[in-house]
């Protein structure tokens, strides 16, 4: 039996301009970090005495004769990616709800992919994790979004991710010192709308060229934003994270709604300096940064719906 257990992310600045619709033209830099919240796969080989050949058990129970049945389309893609012809049992369990923006559908992949080439016994690095799952989500698939949700749940990490126009990218590792990695997750909350979405046509809309000015604007704030975590200046961070929500919020009408921004406006009133939607948009968790000494009061009030985290800093793994 086969496990792997891949971060959730929380992408902090850059959102949207991951898309080859704007980094083909301009580069992008992506910020934020992995969780300590998970996607756990578990992988084995059929025993042949079962009357399937393939059995995947995720929010359904799928039983299949042959691999190309299989209706979950992450795992027909992995599949047939890495072209494993022999039955499986794929388990998939999870920390947070799927479809909250936390970028679960790429770590699910990345962690099937990480299993299922300990079953093929092939070698795969996290860059390598990483661009497959690319590879597999926005060509063989062909399904839209961005490219740093793969990045994030292979590498894990506090980072920076420069992504060149020709789609090849680099993560550097923010240079932030132990203390303000702690006053940081002191001075942030993540609160779930306690709505869930399907990002597919949201996805379509970010990468729409009629965005253009507002992911511009994005990419400038993420390199503010770059400058203000080498300065350690969180309030800044703050100010930043609000500034660009305002921009994201240009792309497309269907990034917020009406729910969102009663709960922004009210999570505003109760401490928080600045905060985003995470993914793509429409509904899922909002990631606030506080005012400092806020932390108390603040998840007090939101006890519901608060979820606690720290960071991850290994990426996918396989732990058995």
């Amino acid at each position: 039996m086969i496990i792997s257990k891949t971060p959730f992310r929380i992408s902090l600045f850059g959102g949207s301009t991951d898309y080859p619709s704007y980094y083909k033209k301009h580069g992008s830099l992506i910020l934020g970090f992995a969780m300590d919240k998970y996607c756990y796969i578990t992988l084995r080989q059929t025993p042949k005495i079962f009357n399937y050949k393939t059995l995947v058990s995720y929010s359904k129970l799928e039983k299949v004769s042959k691999n190309s049945d299989v209706e979950h389309n992450g795992v027909r893609g992995v599949l047939e990616y890495l072209k494993v012809r022999q039955g499986v049992e794929i388990h998939h369990l999870c920390d947070l709800p799927s479809q909250t923006g936390i970028g679960s559908s790429s770590s699910f992949i990345v962690g099937l992919l990480n299993a299922a080439s300990q079953l093929k016994k092939k070698t795969c690095d996290v860059h390598c994790l990483a661009e497959t799952a690319i590879e597999v989500e926005r060509v063989l698939l062909g399904e839209p979004g961005g490219i740093q949700d793969q990045i994030w749940a292979a590498y894990g990490g506090v980072n920076s991710i420069h992504i060149n126009k020709d789609g090849s990218f680099e993560v550097k590792p923010l240079p932030l010192s132990h203390r303000f990695k702690h006053d940081l997750l002191d001075r942030c909350a993540l609160i779930y709308t306690g709505k869930k979405r399907k990002s597919f046509d949201i996805a379509k809309a970010h990468d729409s060229r009629k965005g253009d000015s507002a992911k511009k604007s994005i990419h400038n704030i993420a390199n503010a934003a770059y400058e203000a975590f080498h300065q350690e200046d969180i309030e800044l961070l703050g100010r930043l994270l609000d500034q660009s929500w305002e921009q994201k919020k240009k792309i497309s009408p269907l990034i917020s709604s009406d729910h969102v921004e009663s709960m922004y406006s009210d999570l505003q009133k109760n401490g928080m300096i600045g905060g985003k939607l995470l993914g793509t948009g429409g509904s899922g968790f909002i990631f606030c940064i506080l005012k400092e000494g806020k932390k108390d009061s603040f998840v007090k009030k939101f006890a519901k719906d608060h979820v606690s985290f720290d960071f991850d800093e290994k990426g996918t793994q396989i732990i058995n």
